[in-house]
Order: structure tokens, then C-alpha cells, then sequence
């Protein structure tokens, strides 16, 4: 949880506002094991928001999540194999945090949030 914590910190994902006239989404922590390259295991937490609490046209406009699909993958390979090409890889690990939102959301600070920093207190 301090990882993700951290992250949001970070990428600045929210500002604290106390509560408001607007209605706040919930988040909820989601937990699971990771299996890392060695077989060794680690615990991940995820802070996510509830969006199916929101209404659409009232809460949001259009949405849109830009992904690669996979025979699109495929064929930058096969075009890396026929022009010898290098090929890098990279994992960005916070990428859901960076875009910009147009709307404002207001979400419930998360459960635990006390312990995580204690200026929430």
C-alpha cells in the first residue's frame, strides 16, 4: 500500500478537498500476489476508484482508454524480423496516472489513508 501511496503522491493523482457539496465516488484497495521472474512472490495493492457509481452524461462525456491490440503487436514484430530492426522494451509503471481528466471527480479518501500519511489524520 505504501508503494501505491507513493505513486500517487507523486504523479500529484489528487489534491485533498474537504467534503463538498459534490458527491463523492468511492475507492476501494485491491490486493494480489505477484509472481516475480524468480518464482519469488510479492504483494501489490492498487488504489482503485468505483466509477460505475457515476452517471453517464451527468458525471462524464466520452470515454476513452487508448491500448494496443495485440495483432497490431504483432505486426511491429514482423516488421522488426523482416527490417532487422531493434526492438526495446519498457513498462511504464504508473501510465493510468499520467493522462490529464477533464472533469472533476471527487472521490472518498481511501480506507487506511490515516496510517499511509499521517496529515489525512
Amino acid at each position: 500500500m505504501q508503494e501505491e501511496y507513493a505513486s500517487l503522491k507523486e504523479n500529484k493523482t489528487w489534491e485533498y478537498i474537504p467534503a463538498s457539496h459534490k458527491q463523492a465516488i468511492g475507492c476501494r484497495w485491491v490486493f494480489r500476489t505477484k509472481i516475480n521472474a524468480d518464482g519469488t512472490a510479492r504483494l501489490k495493492a492498487h488504489l482503485v476508484i468505483q466509477g460505475y457509481e457515476q452517471i453517464e452524461a451527468t458525471d462524464y462525456g466520452d470515454t476513452y482508454a487508448p491500448v494496443a491490440k495485440l495483432v497490431g503487436f504483432r505486426l511491429l514484430l514482423a516488421l522488426a524480423a523482416r527490417y532487422n530492426w531493434l526492438v526495446n522494451h519498457m513498462d511504464v509503471v504508473t501510465a493510468f496516472l499520467n493522462p490529464p481528466v477533464e472533469e472533476e471527480i471527487y472521490m472518498e479518501a481511501p480506507e487506511g489513508i490515516e496510517w499511509l500519511d499521517p496529515a489525512w489524520s
